[in-house]
Parts: C-alpha cells; sequence; structure tokens
C-alpha cells in the first residue's frame, strides 16, 4: 500500500508534507506534484470505504463531475486515480480556513460581508447548475474562505448531473442541518435545493446558528419537513428586513417558491446590498414565511374562519394572480393572529366563561383605508400605523414617481378592514435599472468599453492572482446580471500577475530549517540532490536559484545536500621505497607526510620503515598519511 506519512512519494508522484484533514468519506493531504511543482490537496478514499464499490464509484464521479468546472469560487480537480487498492483525487490546495471556522469564531457575520460571501458561493454553483451539475451538500465545512477573503466551494462529491436521480431507497445524501425539505424525502433535487442549503448558510452566517438542530439526523431532516424556522429578526435584530425576506424565501418548503437558479438570488442579494428594492415576490413569499413563523410560536389558537365561495376565475397576469394569492394567503394568516389574540384577551366579557367563540373575535374595530397614493413611504407608513394597520413595502420601477413615493396600494383606499389588517404599499423605485455585464476573466480594456457604453462609470482595483493573465479582470461588483441605476460605479479587479518573493540564502543550513526557510518565503522545496563533500551529513552545500532571486509565490528552489566525504582505504606501503610509497598514497586520495629516521642498515636506506595510520584503515579521502623513511649515515 502506498505510505501516506510525511515525506513518502505517493503513487509515483506526489510528495507527502502532512495531513489537512478527515472526513467521512476520505482523508485530506497536503502533497507536492513532484511533475508540476506546485502544492496540491490528495483526497484518498477512507479505509473502511476502499472495498465498497458503491463508495468508490461516488468517489470517482465526485472526480468526473467537479473536473468538469472551471470558475474561480470552485476548488479545481487536477486528477483522480487508484494506487495500492485506494482510490484518490487530485485538487487545488487552498489556503484559508473553512467558513464553519469563520462562523464560530465571528458569528454575528456582519450583514454586508454575509452577503459578499453568499453571493460568491451562488457564482459557483451558477457554473455547476449550468452544466447540470447539483452539490447536494452545500454547507460551511464544504466553503473555504482564503485569507484575502475570497470564497471557492468544494467537494461537489455527492453532486450528479441534474437528470438523474442520485437518493437511492432509505437514504438521505447530505448534511442533515442542511438539507432541503425534498432532499430529506427521498425526493429528486434540483438547483433550488441547493439554494435552500444557501439559506441555510445566510441564517447561520447572520444568526450564528442554523435554523434547525437536533441530536439525531432523522429528527433534524424531518424538522425541515415539517417545521417553519424562527423569523431571522428574532434571532438578530440587526439583520435588514429586505436580506431576511431573502433568506426566508429561500428556506420555502415548496421548491417552486424558492429562488429558481442562483442568478435569482444573487440578484436579489446584490439588490439588498446596494439598498435597492427586492422583487414583489420575494418580499410577500419572505413576509408570508415570517408571519406563519411568528404565529406558529404562539400559544394561542385562532378560531376557524367561516367557508367562502371561491372568486370568480378572471383573465390577467398569471404572475399578478399568483402575487395577489400570496397576498390573500399573508392576510388571512395575520388577521388569524389579531383574531385569536382579541378572542383570548376579550373571553371573559364575551359571556362570562373562559370559553371564546367566533363571534367574539369578529368584534374588532373597521377602520377605512386612507387614499395614500402619492405620500412618501415614511408618511403613508406612519398613517396607517396609526390607525392600527400592518405594513408590507414592495417596490416598483417607474419612470414617472419619484423614488419613494407610493404609486399603489392593495387593498385599495375606501374600503373597511378591521386593525391589524395587512396594507401593501407599493413604492417607486425610480426609472428602470441597467444591466451589470458580466466581464469576469475579459481583458480590462473590454470590460471597461463594454461597461461605460451602458453610462455605467468604471473604478479600478489591482490584485495578484495566479490564475488569471495580467490585465484581466479578477472579479467585479456588482457582479454581471445585477440591475443598477445609470451613472452607477462598477468596481473591477485586474490581474497584476502571480504574487513573487526573494529566494533566501538557505546554503549551509541543515535540510529542514531550510525547507522551513522557504515556506516562510512563500516558496517551495524542489528536488534533494546529494553529494560528497566536506560539509557535514544533510547540510545544503548549493542552491538553484541562487538568493537575491525573485519567483512567483510557490516557486521551487532545488538544493544539493552533502551526504560526506568519500572514505578510502590506506594502502600498505611499508618496505617500499619513498618515490614509490608516496604515489601509492595520492592514488589512493590521500596526502603523504613523510619523515626520516636514521636506519644501521644500509639496506633500509630510502626504504618506508612505518606508516600511520595502518595499512587497511578506513579514512576520508584527502586525509594524511605519515611514512617514515630509513636514511643510512655509513657510520657505526
Amino acid at each position: 500500500m502506498d505510505d501516506t506519512s510525511p515525506g513518502a512519494l505517493f503513487d509515483g508522484r506526489y510528495r507527502i508534507v502532512g495531513r489537512l484533514g478527515q472526513g467521512g468519506m476520505a482523508r485530506v493531504f497536503l502533497a507536492q506534484d513532484e511533475s508540476l511543482h506546485r502544492q496540491v490537496a490528495v483526497k484518498v478514499l477512507a479505509d473502511r470505504h476502499s472495498d465498497d464499490p458503491h463508495f468508490i464509484e461516488r468517489f470517482q464521479r465526485e472526480a468526473r463531475a467537479a473536473a468538469r468546472l472551471n470558475h474561480p469560487n470552485i476548488v479545481q480537480v487536477y486528477d483522480q486515480s487508484q494506487t495500492a487498492g485506494m482510490s484518490y483525487i487530485v485538487q487545488e490546495y487552498v489556503e484559508g480556513e473553512t467558513l464553519k471556522d469563520l462562523i464560530r469564531r465571528e458569528s454575528p457575520i456582519d450583514p454586508r460581508r454575509a452577503i459578499t460571501i453568499a453571493l460568491q458561493i451562488l457564482a459557483a454553483l451558477r457554473v455547476a447548475h449550468q452544466q447540470g451539475v447539483i452539490h447536494r451538500d452545500v454547507k460551511p465545512q464544504n466553503i473555504l474562505v482564503q485569507p484575502d477573503g475570497k470564497i471557492k466551494v468544494a467537494d461537489f462529491g455527492i453532486a450528479s448531473a441534474g437528470d438523474t436521480e442520485m437518493t437511492e431507497a432509505g437514504s438521505i445524501v447530505g448534511t442533515a442541518q442542511y438539507l432541503a425539505p425534498e432532499q430529506a424525502r427521498g425526493l429528486p433535487v434540483g438547483p433550488p435545493a441547493d439554494l435552500y442549503a444557501v439559506g441555510i448558510v445566510l441564517y447561520e452566517m447572520l444568526s450564528g446558528r442554523v435554523p434547525f438542530e437536533g441530536e439525531a439526523a432523522v429528527t433534524v431532516a424531518m424538522r425541515h419537513v415539517q417545521e417553519a424556522p424562527e423569523a431571522l429578526t428574532d434571532r438578530n435584530p440587526l439583520v435588514p428586513v429586505a436580506l431576511e425576506s431573502v433568506v426566508m424565501r429561500a428556506l420555502a418548503k415548496d421548491p417552486t417558491q424558492r429562488y429558481q437558479s442562483a442568478d435569482q438570488m444573487g440578484i436579489e442579494l446584490d439588490r439588498v446590498r446596494q439598498g435597492l428594492p427586492i422583487s414583489d415576490e420575494t418580499s410577500v413569499i419572505g413576509a408570508a414565511t415570517i408571519a406563519m413563523t411568528r404565529l406558529a410560536s404562539e400559544t394561542l389558537v385562532a378560531p376557524p374562519l367561516p367557508p367562502r365561495e371561491p372568486p370568480p376565475t378572471r383573465g390577467g397576469n398569471p404572475n399578478r394572480k399568483r402575487l395577489w394569492i400570496l397576498l390573500l394567503v399573508l392576510g388571512v394568516v395575520l388577521l388569524a393572529g389579531v383574531a385569536g389574540v382579541y378572542a383570548f384577551t376579550r373571553g371573559d366579557s364575551a359571556g362570562g366563561g373562559g370559553a371564546t367563540t367566533a363571534s367574539t373575535a369578529t368584534t374588532s374595530a373597521l377602520v377605512e383605508i386612507p387614499d395614500l397614493v402619492g405620500q412618501t413611504q415614511a408618511d403613508a407608513t406612519a398613517t396607517l400605523e396609526q390607525l392600527g394597520l400592518v405594513v408590507l413595502i414592495t417596490q416598483q420601477t417607474s419612470a414617472d414617481a419619484p423614488e419613494g413615493e407610493v404609486i399603489a396600494m392593495r387593498p385599495n383606499s375606501g374600503g373597511e378592514v378591521p386593525t391589524g389588517t395587512t396594507i401593501e404599499l407599493q413604492i417607486s423605485a425610480g426609472p428602470n435599472l441597467v444591466t451589470v455585464p458580466d466581464v469576469q476573466g475579459a481583458d480590462g480594456g473590454d470590460a471597461i468599453a463594454q461597461i461605460e457604453a451602458l453610462g455605467l462609470l468604471v473604478s479600478m482595483v489591482e490584485d495578484s492572482s495566479d490564475s488569471v493573465a495580467v490585465g484581466h479582470v479578477i472579479s467585479q461588483a456588482p457582479s454581471g446580471g445585477v440591475g443598477v441605476k445609470t451613472g452607477s460605479t462598477v468596481t473591477l479587479t485586474i490581474s497584476k500577475g502571480k504574487q513573487t518573493g526573494t529566494v533566501p540564502n538557505i546554503t549551509k543550513m541543515d535540510i529542514t530549517n531550510a525547507q522551513n526557510t522557504l515556506i516562510a518565503a512563500g516558496l517551495v522545496l524542489g528536488s534533494e540532490t546529494q553529494a560528497n563533500d566536506a560539509a557535514p551529513v544533510g547540510q545544503v552545500i548549493s542552491q538553484d536559484p541562487a538568493a537575491g532571486t525573485i519567483l512567483p509565490q510557490g516557486g521551487f528552489v532545488n538544493v544539493v545536500v552533502s551526504k560526506g566525504p568519500v572514505s578510502v582505504s590506506v594502502p600498505s606501503v611499508v618496505n617500499m621505497t619513498r618515490s614509490n610509497a608516496e604515489a601509492q598514497i595520492t592514488n589512493a586520495g590521500l596526502i603523504a607526510n613523510t619523515q626520516e629516521t636514521a636506519v644501521a642498515d644500509p639496506a633500509q636506506d630510502g626504504i618506508v620503515v612505518s606508516q600511520d595510520p595502518a595499512s587497511g584503515s578506513s579514512r576520508p579521502q584527502g586525509s594524511t598519511v605519515t611514512i617514515v623513511v630509513g636514511r643510512y649515515s655509513g657510520t657505526t
């Protein structure tokens, strides 16, 4: 089996640096790609699943699905393979932390920052959904936050093509706290399921908690199906009402009532960020969800309403009919709440006992709806609230009415309604808006020309990028597809290329210190070549490129490491002539140190009589061997 311990070469290519984490399906390691010289994350299928063909097939499907997706907000998948019975994928290594870590540390997160994060998640999902891929497991643990605040969505791990049913009988795939109701019920899912999960993530960022919790996964899943979430502003009153409406629409139980695309939800969020009006449908669905949530939390029970004949069918705009139906539902819910409270508080005076009847509830005072068209939103709201009526604000573009003026109301003025009834005020949002073009990835000059041609202004900032070419657009704000007023400013972030670092001097360091020094400089230790040298074993004796060289962040520095000097055997030179002995020692890579001594035997004149060290000894190449040569003087 391939070794995944630090320093091991996994599958002959990926040098393991260390473990990044472990999930239910896989272990994830930081590694150095020896072929392409870059850091990667290697995700290895957990041992307990290695013999399970179902898990292996799902794991391989993850790689195939994710590898088709290429976007700055998606973690890129590079490779997928098997080795020694282990399935694995290789993907982009992203520095930073998970969104879950950020939520635990900083929640509740500022609404503007939460919107910025959500827009990047939606940008990733837009690309996936356009290619028929549903993530199915959107959650903060799968969302990575880089040090510069940019977001990348990871683990399209239980994703599948949108036209292929992935849910098996009796099996719910995904994390329970973020499951859409249809997913919890094991039904086929589409983009609205992912957008429901984005709504949960937004809810958690803004309040610090998920809307549905429980000790068992099945309990949490059924709460998604059966219960309304607590109103977001009840948990965090600082959340803008418009933002709450967007989140609550995303959390609608019926998928058809949610946003149908990532673009649709993104446009609404961007309008909230800019202080622009959201759609009528979002206002009504969000408000109705909030109202039902709050009524569900009351201990009071409203008396039943008498049955009514359905209104006659009329022609007209189907979307407007749908809006009126939603408004009617909201009005009925709110009226029921008011009636219940009134019945409870008036029970004793309505007949002595504690019993409360429908006739008691219907004694609420009636008020006449004033004509407020043409008034400002503030004045109209104050008037209705003084009458005991509830105000619902929706906005609509208008070429005639100034921004902030009431242009219509429902129900119309002149009629009488009970106190507590909801009156919708339709407020002018000013003239029609210009749609911002999507210029992400385009040449900066072309992007500016395209935006300015629409009557918009451009502001530019520069930033480094490893993936976007110099002079091209890394990101834009507002994002493409968002409606803005003529003359609004679009901020473009233009790439100035990869970040760079200066190569430090790592010679004479041991290999561990050399590697740590390179990491601190944003660089990576490349190839290691060993050579004999007088330097201590393991010490860097040379580097390439040299110290002071400028490299892109993540660049490689190759080193030559000492493995110590070569050892040689000392030759036997006793009884040799001086010249022969010195030649033997030199040829062995050693240095001769010749000394003389007087001898009485003329036969020993010029002959080596001793040596140190002795023959056969092992010495480092270049060591000294001392020889003693006899010198006969002729005297006795």
